[in-house]
């Protein structure tokens, strides 16, 4: 993954120097290399929670390496580093709580449960940041076929839940894990967009 990132980062640093538009082929490439990289991950950290049994640990090291990185990628300037004050600094360390919250939810409930649940129970995100938007100051009032197009989220992952002979199969820990980092991703939104 370290590796697309950084084939992805110079053809970006290639392609800012030629100032060209991005074509629908590179577009189609990159959604296709993140589909293919998300699949893997979601294997590997399955693979990995199984072996090792120390969840919070594997989130954890994945965020450290990604610190890591990211410092990589701004000292050697592969990718411009961000110029922040202490005021930014302090707006952002809420929303990078989050962030981490929302990146542990989805690892443990990968972890504890099937990676197909979690994914499944995820895809209700909408949802919660629908709920976080309408209760959280400043309120975010979204037209009403907005709030219609969740229906078929909610009804998609409620017949995803449901096993053929064995009615509604769910496991309660991977759904709250999940759960929590869909209130995280939807509270790290929040904070992000005031």
């Amino acid at each position: 993954f370290l590796i697309i990132s950084l084939f992805i980062s110079l053809i970006n640093m290639a392609e800012a120097k030629k100032d060209t538009a991005a074509s629908p082929a590179k577009l189609a490439l990159l959604v296709l290399a993140w589909y293919a990289g998300n699949t893997l991950y979601n294997i590997y950290n399955k693979k990995t929670t199984n072996m090792i049994h120390a969840h919070w640990f594997v989130a954890t090291a994945q965020l450290v390496v990604g610190i890591v990185w990211s410092i990589v990628m701004w000292t050697t300037g592969i990718r411009k580093a961000p110029k922040l004050n202490a005021s930014d600094i302090a707006a952002c360390i809420p929303i990078g709580l989050f962030a981490a919250l929302a990146h542990a939810g989805s690892v443990l409930a990968s972890a504890v449960g099937a990676v197909s649940f979690a994914q499944i129970v995820k895809a209700c995100e909408p949802v919660f940041a629908a709920v976080v938007g309408l209760l959280i100051p400043p309120m975010d009032v979204k037209p009403v076929l907005a709030y219609m197009m969740l229906v078929p989220i909610v009804g998609g992952v409620g017949l995803a839940c449901i096993k053929e002979g064995k009615g509604v199969d769910i496991n309660v820990q991977a759904f709250l894990y999940a759960s929590m980092a869909n209130a995280a991703a939807a509270l790290k939104g929040k904070l992000g967009s005031s």
